[in-house]
């Protein structure tokens, strides 16, 4: 089912939480809230409580998580800029997740929209959770991809496409941490810029204070008045673009930092889908290699003691249970396969429309 929308369009902050309106909308709205009766279209939730959803999420390893935003500074609560800061993160947050059927369909996906969910209900992580600041990406362990070389070929397998989505995705990785740090020295080059600014300013304004004359006499006074309105307009100026520079200028590289670096920690989640088909193409190739023993086995019986054999037909049974259960796992490796796949495309998609749309933004970010 697609065409439905999860939109954030209000937050407000307490003493050390974040409480967001969250509207479901859409074209499939209505059926939706249909299939699922206990669904609300107009929900409030907490943060800790979209922290709980996301770990309850996270038990799907066949289906890409975004990246949850980091836990916040308490004493930034009552920073209005802040919390709509959040407000967007937690938006672009749920932009991802409403589009995979699998997560908006999941049973706790459907309890969080509904009127059971409770405010008990947070994230088991210690210490309040906020929004993603946008800082020097994080020193944590990242995580990496199962290795698995398949010696004989199987039906379906697609190894070598998958082989270079995973070099691409450790190329995104890389791509975005960098873009990140650049973004970061960006944003101290505008810090810096805005001090000198607002400083000149200040400079500009001293001049006026009659502490430097023109020259003595009543025809001078005349002049040093034009002059000082003048600095004294001049100044203003400088201030109001050093504001400008820190303000807009800023909020807009930091808002496109928070994109890239959502981004950057979204690869482990593409990371845990990928390791998830590894480990099914590890139970089909063993599966198949099974199978194939149990049929060299049937086969060598038969040749000895004949077809009607109670060993012959002993080891057929076998066989059959083999072959059974390597279809059941080539059945289980073709779809998690094909989620994958998907998976890639719906990313792709996402990322492509969000580094577009920053680009308008913040053009100067976008090309650093």
């Amino acid at each position: 089912m697609h065409g439905l929308e999860l939109l954030v369009p209000e937050a407000a902050a307490s003493v050390d939480s974040i409480q967001f309106k969250l509207i479901l909308g859409g074209t499939h709205q209505q059926a939706y809230l249909e299939q699922h009766a206990t669904i609300q279209p107009t929900v409030f939730r907490s943060f800790q409580q979209i922290a709980w959803l996301h770990e309850q999420l996270g038990q799907l390893s066949t289906v890409f998580i975004p990246a949850l935003p980091e836990p916040p500074k308490t004493d930034m609560m009552d920073d209005q800029d802040y919390v709509e800061r959040k407000r967007l993160q937690v938006a672009r947050y749920f932009e991802k997740l409403i589009q995979r059927p699998p997560l908006y369909n999941y049973p706790s996906f459907v309890h969080f929209l509904s009127n059971d969910m409770s405010p008990a209900q947070v994230s088991r992580a210690k210490g309040v959770l906020s929004f993603l600041r946008f800082s020097r990406p994080s020193k944590l362990t990242r995580a990496k991809f199962h290795s698995y070389k398949v010696m004989e070929p199987v039906e379906g397998d697609e190894n070598e496409l998958f082989h270079r989505h995973q070099i691409y995705i450790l190329m995104l990785e890389s791509y975005f941490g960098a873009m990140a740090e650049s973004l970061e020295r960006v944003i101290q080059l505008r810090d810096g810029l805005a001090d000198t600014l607002t400083d000149l300013g200040d400079t500009l304004i001293e001049t006026t204070q009659s502490k430097y004359q023109l020259g003595e006499g009543i025809s001078y006074k005349d002049l040093q008045r034009a002059l000082d309105r003048k600095m004294q307009l001049f100044g203003m100026l400088m201030d109001e673009l050093g504001f400008l520079i820190t303000r807009q200028g800023k909020e807009e590289a930091m808002e496109y930092g928070d994109v890239v670096l959502g981004y950057k920690d979204s690869m482990d989640g593409l990371k845990t889908i990928f390791n998830t088909r590894t480990q099914r193409l590890m139970e089909y190739v063993e599966s198949a290699k099974n199978r194939s023993r149990k049929r060299d086995r049937t086969d060598r019986l038969k040749l000895r003691m004949g077809l009607h054999a109670n060993e012959v037909q002993a080891a057929l049974a076998e066989e059959q249970q083999a072959t059974d259960a390597l279809a059941e796992h080539k059945k289980e490796f073709d779809t998690c396969q094909s989620n994958v796949k998907e998976e890639m495309r719906l990313f792709e998609g996402q990322k492509t429309r969000s580094i577009d749309q920053h680009d308008l933004l913040c053009p100067t970010a976008a090309a650093v």
